[in-house]
C-alpha cells in the first residue's frame, strides 16, 4: 500500500471516529470483533477481527485514539465543557479544525503503532501504547493542568477514598469486590481462549488461533452502550484482553486447562488494578482524556510478553505456582485497600457527626 493511501485512510478514519465520538468508533469496532470471531470459527477464510475491526477506520488507535484527542483539542478551544465525555459525536460542534485534529492524530497514531510494532515485535501491545502515547501528547498540549494533573487540595492521589476516580461508581478503594469481579472476567477470558484455541488445534486453523483471544475484549466493549444510557456499566475489556495475553503465553508453553485459568484470573484481576492506579496518574487529574484501559492493557503486556519471561515464570514449577502467588497477592492487595477505605468511611461519618 502507497504512503498516499495510507495517510488517506488513517486521516479519514480519524476523521469518522471525530464525528461518532470516542466511545462510539471503538464500540463499532468491538461489533466487529464479535463477528468476526464467529465468522472465522465458521470457517471463513478472511479474518474480519484483524483485517477490519483492528484495520483501518475501525481499530482504536486509529479511532478511539485520535476521537479523544480531537475533544482535548475541543476543551481547549472552548467548544466543549467537558474533555473527558468521550460518547459525545463532535460532529455536532460543526468546527472542521476539531475534525481535522481527529484525521491528523490518526496518521500520527498509525505511524506510532508502525514503529513500535518494528522496534519491539510481540514484546507490547502496541495498539494501547500509541492511544497512551497521543493521549499523553494531547495533554501536554492542551491540558490545563500538565501531564499528571494537580491533585485538589483535600483529595489524595492513589487515595482508597479518593473524591476523584476514573469510574466515579468503580471506586479502587473497593479491593475485594472488584478483586472478585476482575477475577470472574479473567476466568471467563481464558476458559473462551482455552476452548478457542483448542478447537482451532483441532480444526488446524491459524486463523481461529488469532482470534482466541478477543471475545471477552469485544463483548465487554459492547457492554459500553449502557453508559451512553447513564447505567452504571462496569468497563472491563481490559481485563479481558490482559487476561488473554497472559493465558497465550502459558497455553504456548504446553499449560493445561487449570494452569491457563489461573494466569487469565490472575492477570485479570492485575489488570482492573492496574487501570485505576495508573488512571490515578495520567487520566483523573487536569483536562483531557488519557485511556485508562489502554494504559493498564500497555503497561500490563510489558509484563506478561518481556518480563515474565525474562524471568522464565511460564517454565516448569514456575508455570503453575505463579499466578497461583499472584492470586493470593492481589488477594491481600484488595483486602488491605478495602479495609483503609472503610475505616476512612468510618471516620469521615464520625466527623460529621
Amino acid at each position: 500500500m502507497s504512503i498516499f493511501t495510507t495517510i488517506l485512510l488513517t486521516f479519514f478514519g480519524g476523521v469518522l471516529a471525530t464525528c461518532m465520538g470516542a466511545l462510539g468508533s471503538v464500540i463499532l469496532c468491538a461489533f466487529l470483533a464479535i463477528i468476526g470471531v464467529f465468522a472465522v470459527m465458521a470457517g471463513c477464510d478472511y479474518n474480519i477481527v484483524t483485517g477490519i475491526a483492528f484495520g483501518f477506520f475501525f481499530s482504536p488507535h486509529l479511532g478511539l485514539g485520535p476521537a479523544a484527542v480531537a475533544l482535548g483539542f475541543a476543551k481547549h478551544q472552548g467548544y466543549v465543557e467537558d474533555s473527558k465525555g468521550i460518547a459525545l459525536p463532535l460532529i455536532l460542534l460543526g468546527k472542521p479544525s476539531v475534525l481535522a485534529v481527529g484525521g491528523l492524530f490518526g496518521v500520527a497514531s498509525y505511524y506510532i503503532n508502525l514503529g513500535l510494532s518494528t522496534i519491539l515485535p510481540g514484546k507490547l501491545d502496541t495498539v494501547s501504547a500509541s492511544i497512551v502515547i497521543i493521549g499523553i501528547i494531547c495533554k501536554a498540549l492542551w491540558g490545563n493542568e500538565g501531564v499528571i494533573g494537580k491533585v485538589p487540595e483535600g483529595d489524595k492521589r492513589f487515595g482508597v477514598y479518593s473524591k476523584n476516580n476514573w469510574m466515579p461508581h468503580m471506586p479502587y478503594g473497593e479491593g475485594v469486590t472488584y478483586w472478585l469481579f476482575a477475577g470472574g472476567a479473567g476466568l471467563l477470558a481464558a476458559w473462551l481462549f482455552w476452548e478457542i484455541s483448542e478447537f482451532a488445534k483441532a480444526m488446524n486453523s491459524e486463523n481461529i488461533a488469532i482470534v482466541a483471544q478477543f471475545p471477552v475484549f469485544a463483548l465487554a466493549v459492547i457492554s459500553l452502550t449502557l453508559l451512553c444510557t447513564g447505567l452504571p456499566c462496569p468497563v472491563f475489556h481490559h481485563v479481558g484482553l490482559v487476561a488473554c495475553y497472559a493465558a497465550s503465553m502459558a497455553y504456548a508453553q504446553g499449560g493445561n486447562e487449570v494452569t491457563i485459568l489461573l494466569w487469565g484470573m490472575s492477570f485479570g484481576i492485575i489488570s482492573h488494578f492496574a487501570a485505576d492506579l495508573l488512571a490515578d496518574l495520567f487520566h483523573v487529574y487536569g483536562d483531557v482524556y488519557v485511556d485508562p484501559p489502554s494504559l493498564s492493557m500497555a503497561f500490563c503486556s510489558i509484563f506478561t510478553w518481556i518480563v515474565f519471561p525474562a524471568l522464565g515464570l511460564y517454565s516448569g514449577a514456575a508455570l503453575t505456582a505463579t499466578p497461583i502467588v499472584l492470586l493470593v497477592l492481589t488477594g491481600i492487595f484488595a483486602i488491605v485497600v478495602q479495609s483503609k477505605r472503610r475505616a476512612a468511611m468510618k471516620a469521615e461519618a464520625e466527623t460529621a457527626a
